[in-house]
């Protein structure tokens, strides 16, 4: 960031460039405080808008670019889930949010930093400013670069994969993990180079998500389009009364970064479809269905049969719920059991029949439990078996579930 015509956009350029040239791939935003427009008057999305359009987009043979209207201006944070796939995220001219911010200064334009020194993690100037931080040349994008390889790419290994160690932290926070037989050290390196994508971010995806991030999975996926509503509070324990008409996946993420700032937590505030099922799925190591309606299961059912990638279920209703792990090809999947789905009318929820919040929690955590315990490679995981409890007698009865050959989601899987 910097002052107008401070040529932040040209060192940029440049930083871009470097970054590029270095294997990274990288995000932009310009970040503009004026009123914001489709496109200039008179052009045809232009006058989509116009005419009351929510969202613009314009194709090209070679490009696709979407315009959405924003009640309020987006968090850093919110801005992230709309650019999966990149390194890093370049974001010239925000000074709102806790991320890391660079300034440029030069003496033609200003003395001073624009924003707070305990907010900058740098500054790039010709002026020799002695305020306690990295300072680098106007023409100094190569360590620049340098530094955000250093301190936000490479610091962030934990989080994408790539620990080789423990550190003495570490080793005392997972201290009863390392315990378990068959874990140690090498199982808790397991678990924090893995990944998981939770489904839901409700009554049973609070205990899954808590639990996860607990455990040390190093990377966890959010996705779950709804916010927070008064009603959800009896048993949705990831979020709070302060969080009433929040996103939940944001509300999620707050609490979960809390409880362990070791993993990187990746959040998609939208639902899943058969649009976008396959690009979520295939980056995660496992997905987890916490999920409250039977569309969406089908949908992550045939996603994951169709990418290979593990899938626990998970059900509640009322006083009774139901979890079974899928694992494609090794047994049967979610479209095995319930062929087809039911008629609206036959669909009852917890809105219908209610929902004691205990009772997701017990079946949240058990799906939990098949995810750490098939990421360690340890146990009997629940493949064909689908467990059921009953809440009101607490009792427990497993069903053995056989693999359809003429299943259309994973028949012709071997």
């Amino acid at each position: 960031m910097g002052r107008s015509n401070s040529g932040k956009t040209t060192f940029l350029e440049k930083l871009i460039r470097e970054l590029k040239q270095r294997g990274y791939r990288v995000g932009t935003v310009k970040h503009h405080r004026g009123t914001f427009e489709f496109d200039i008057e008179g052009k045809d999305t232009w006058r989509h808008a116009q005419a009351g359009a929510d969202m613009v987009a314009l194709a090209t043979p070679t490009g696709f670019g979407l315009v959405k209207k924003l009640a309020q201006e987006l968090s850093p944070e919110e801005i992230t889930s709309y650019m999966p796939g990149v390194d890093i995220i370049i974001v010239e001219g925000m000074k709102k949010g806790s991320q890391p911010k660079i300034e440029l200064v030069r003496s033609a334009v200003a003395d001073a930093p624009v924003c707070p020194v305990e907010e900058l993690m740098a500054v790039v100037s010709d002026l020799p400013l002695s305020l306690g931080l990295p300072r680098f040349g106007l023409d100094d994008f190569k360590g620049v670069a340098d530094l955000i390889e250093n301190q936000l790419i490479k610091s962030s290994d934990t989080a994408q994969g790539n620990v080789s160690s423990l550190r003495e932290d570490q080793l005392k926070r997972y201290h009863r993990n390392i315990m378990l037989p068959g874990v140690g050290q090498a199982g808790q390196l397991k678990l924090l180079n893995s990944s998981v994508l939770v489904v839901g971010t409700g009554g049973l995806g609070s205990p899954v998500a808590y639990y996860l991030a607990a455990a040390g999975i190093g990377r966890l996926g959010l996705a779950d389009a709804d916010v927070v509503d008064l009603s959800n509070l009896q048993r949705q324990i990831l979020h709070t009364t302060a969080d009433l008409n929040r996103l939940k996946v944001e509300s999620a993420r707050e609490k979960l970064s809390k409880l362990n700032p070791d993993i990187q937590i990746e959040v998609y505030p939208f639902r899943v479809t058969r649009d976008n099922v396959a690009d979520l799925v295939c980056q995660y190591d496992l997905v987890v269905d916490a999920t409250d309606n039977f569309a969406t299961r089908y949908v992550l059912n045939e996603g994951c049969m169709a990418a290979g990638k593990p899938f626990i279920y998970g059900g509640v209703l009322s006083m009774v719920g139901q979890v079974m792990t899928i694992l494609p090809g090794k047994g049967p999947c979610f479209r095995c059991i319930f062929r087809e789905p039911p008629s609206e009318d036959a669909v009852k929820s917890t809105a219908d029949y209610g929902i004691l919040g205990s009772v997701a929690g017990i079946i949240g955590c058990i799906q939990a439990t098949e995810a750490v315990k098939y990421l360690l490679g340890q146990g009997d995981l629940l493949v064909g078996r689908l467990l059921t409890m009953e809440g009101m007698s607490m009792f427990f009865q497993e069903v053995e579930v056989k693999r359809d050959p003429h299943c259309p989601d994973c028949g012709k899987l071997e």
